[in-house]
């Protein structure tokens, strides 16, 4: 299937933004609380429900995991590459006009004075201050959009981690969905397992187990509501690849992700994202894409970013 840089980058953006935007309809939920809110599964925006938490946001309105991205690619597409140094300033910024809903972690991190003269090391302090067990999963979804960018992918991958993740088992998710996406991107095909294999078993084999479930075992191995353990980066990247490698198209990612619950967006952003760069923006189904608020901005961004690509590498 060698689809074009355009198809490729609009499937990955707005791939992203709809399991976002649909994901928020189960998030912090279990399967058994969803089976009661949503009897035929959450499968459109106009079921989202408005507790406490939904109501946040309107229906077909994305996260806080969606700025992030747009952020990086408004970042590449103004310095012709990836800066750090630009997007912690561009992080810095947005976090100053007040995000609602922001993690403990980005929250930390991007509110320390010095943070915009040294990114990783504030980073790396304030997570030994947390004291936590592992970062959480809010990081992965840079790494799906540093893959599209076909330059420095290892450094890159880590370094957009770095930025707000410091614990090496998040670089290594990152670097693993980085190079996903771009053997996706850049090959026509998908990064082979062994490969993946081998990023873990260099920098944290415990990852490997992760990479074992998403090949050969069930989306309902992860676990992904259990309450302790659904931020897991491990537990993201592993159901994202078990997506790519299970599905059949971004739509069936879409529902069967958000119907696990836990960290749905998150988890739903980055499995829908990862399809629909393999399978293509016009595989993603259209009521998804209509009823998605703010899709102009989303067109403006993916073109200006597919653009800014294709001058580059083609």
């Amino acid at each position: 299937m060698n689809l074009s840089i355009k198809e490729k980058t609009f499937g990955a953006v707005f791939g992203y933004a709809i399991g976002d935007a649909l994901g928020i309809g189960t998030e912090f939920m279990t399967k058994k609380e969803i089976k009661v809110k949503y009897p035929q599964q959450l499968t459109n925006y106009s079921q989202i429900i408005r507790d406490a938490h939904r109501s946040l946001w309107k229906r077909g309105e994305y996260s806080n995991d969606t700025e992030l991205v747009k952020m990086l690619m408004e970042s590449i597409c103004e310095m012709n590459g990836f800066d750090h140094m630009d997007y912690a300033k561009r992080l810095r910024e947005w976090f100053l006009s007040d995000p609602i809903d922001l993690v403990a972690n980005m929250r930390w991190v991007l509110s320390q004075p010095d943070y915009t003269e040294n990114p990783f090391g504030v980073a790396e302090r304030t997570w030994k201050s947390m004291n936590a067990a592992e970062n959480p999963s809010d990081a992965l979804g840079k790494s799906l959009f540093i893959g599209l960018w076909n330059s420095n992918l290892k450094a890159n991958a880590i370094n957009v981690c770095r930025l707000t993740h410091s614990q090496k088992r998040c670089q290594t998710v990152s670097e693993i969905i980085a190079t996903m996406a771009n053997s996706i991107m850049w090959q026509d095909k998908e990064a082979s397992f062994d490969d993946l294999v081998r990023i873990a078993k260099d920098n944290d084999p415990e990852i490997i187990r992760y990479l074992e479930i998403a090949r050969h075992g069930t989306l309902a191995d992860f676990s992904l509501d259990h309450e302790a353990t659904y931020w897991y980066v491990r537990k993201a990247m592993g159901a994202a690849l078990w997506a790519l490698w299970h599905t059949q198209s971004p739509d069936e990612a879409l529902v069967e992700v958000v119907n696990q619950g836990g960290d749905a967006d998150t988890n739903a952003a980055l499995a829908t994202g990862l399809c629909a760069l393999k399978h293509g923006y016009s595989a993603i189904g259209k009521e998804y894409i209509e009823g998605l608020l703010d899709r102009e901005n989303l067109e403006r961004i993916a073109s200006r970013f597919s653009d800014t690509i294709s001058t580059k590498f083609i």
